[in-house]
């Protein structure tokens, strides 16, 4: 990455850092995968941006049957 966009992927423990979402099946299936959010960020800010954005995750009506866990 450039130099000048070093800081803005530094974590408050001052490491490089990126984040990743993926959801998977339960057969193991990977459905969808949301990468490169910069720096350390809240799970749940992830998952959030991942629902509301166009084209982004959906999750079909009555097919939540587990706890999510953050």
């Amino acid at each position: 990455m450039p130099a000048v966009d070093i800081p803005r992927y530094r974590s408050r423990k001052s490491e490089i850092t990126t984040n990743a979402l993926g959801v998977y099946t339960p057969d193991m299936q990977f459905i969808y995968v949301l990468v490169g959010w910069e720096g350390s960020v809240v799970d749940g800010r992830v998952l959030r941006d991942a629902i509301t954005m166009r084209n982004g995750l959906k999750v079909p009506q009555g097919n939540i049957t587990k706890k999510l866990y953050f």
